[in-house]
């Protein structure tokens, strides 16, 4: 293939349009062709080589993808062994969390049956100890009884037999011995009537006795009923009471709303006024600085704000009181010199009532007007000398 393409060489631009060298030797064109040659057949092995390691790589390549996917498999089977044995032990650590619940719960119930075991013993055992000494104490009591018993006994045992055919073996009521007993007594007749006495003292005492339990529950519920209603009234008298509390609380309550909202404007009026206030302290320290500064001019700014705050305010208000008035003498004389009166005192009529000691109340430019006219009167003089 290298060998049938031919490749036209290029003439010299000398020689172009010469007759001499118009074709080319054999000898220049054999060399022409194997010097082109060379490198298209190194060009075509490098390419064969690239493609022969192209597809050796590709083949590599192949196999890395085939032996990757073998161990995803691998791994994935992996991980689905690794997920159930997971699942397994989730379980088993569940059933033991549930075992280990129970378990615990049953030691609670068994600890807590033990403690009600061990309290229901110890009740149980006193009892048995009070029941000891009760049985103790009713055999001594028996003991005692019985020998009563026994002379009782005794005593029916020596008694005439009656028409009964009972024997006498508990000895102690027997209805046709009391009969024989009634009818051997000297006069039945008298027991008869101090029973019926007897009984009609009993029926007159629980009569008497119920009469006056009667009364007492009477009494009773008469002072229940009082109780009630004194409670009703103390009842009514509290809720007018607490009304009238939370009428006033209600009372005290708008005051004190009010009370707030009185010092709240307060506050702002005392808010304001400060403010104001401290403009005209400010204008005041201003045109003290100013004075300060026309009278001693050699003053630099931070030595003038020192010295305007080490005077007191009534200084500064004298001195600017003083400057306004000796400044409103300037402007007279100069509005007497001329004929016209350069500053309008018909807006300022306070400032032609005010007294020599007292201190003058100016704009600030009023106040810049008079110092330059005071500066240019001041100029003007030397002149006229």
């Amino acid at each position: 293939w290298a060998a049938k393409r031919v490749y036209p060489c290029h003439r010299c631009p000398k020689t172009k349009n010469s007759g001499k060298g118009c074709n080319l030797s054999h000898e220049s064109l054999i060399t022409t062709r194997s010097a082109v040659l060379d490198p298209i057949l190194a060009r075509a092995d490098e390419l064969s080589a690239a493609t022969h390691e192209l597809r050796e790589k590709r083949k590599q390549f192949n196999e890395d993808m085939v032996a990757c996917s073998e161990r995803r498999t691998k791994l994935k089977e992996g991980m689905e062994w690794l997920h159930d044995r997971k699942k397994k032990s989730e379980t088993i650590i569940r059933d033991n969390d549930n075992k280990r619940w129970r378990a615990l719960q049953k030691f609670c119930e068994d600890n807590h049956l033990c403690a009600v075991k061990k309290k229901e013993k110890k009740t149980l055992v006193t009892d048995l100890r009070q029941a000891k000494r009760l049985y103790i104490q009713l055999s001594s009591k028996v003991e005692i009884l019985r020998k009563y018993e026994k002379y009782m006994l005794d005593v029916i045992a020596s008694l005439p037999k009656g028409g009964s055919s009972h024997p006498i073996t508990s000895g102690l009521y027997i209805p046709r011995l009391r009969a024989d007993y009634i009818k051997l007594a000297d006069n039945a007749i008298i027991g008869l009537i101090m029973r019926y006495n007897t009984l009609y003292h009993t029926n007159t005492s629980l009569r008497c006795e119920m009469e006056e339990k009667s009364e007492e529950v009477r009494i009773a519920q008469t002072n229940l009923r009082n109780l009630i209603e004194a409670h009703g009234i103390v009842l009514c008298g509290k809720n007018s009471e607490l009304s009238e509390l939370y009428t006033e609380r209600e009372k005290v309550n708008d005051l004190y709303q009010g009370a707030e909202q009185a010092l709240i404007h307060a506050h702002d009026e005392v808010l304001h006024q400060s403010a104001f206030l401290e403009t005209v302290i400010r204008s005041i320290n201003n045109l003290a600085g100013k004075l300060v500064r026309a009278y001693e001019p050699y003053l630099t700014g931070p030595q003038v704000s020192e010295k305007v705050e080490n005077m007191h305010i009534l200084s500064r208000c004298r001195l600017i009181g003083d400057r306004t008035l000796a400044l409103r003498h300037i402007v007279s004389q100069l509005a007497v010199d001329t004929g016209s009166l350069p500053i309008s005192t018909c807006s300022r009529p306070d400032l032609e009532n005010c007294q020599p000691n007292s201190p003058a109340v100016t704009s600030a430019s009023e106040f810049t007007l008079l110092s330059k006219l005071t500066s240019a009167q001041s100029e003007a003089q030397p002149g006229r000398l």
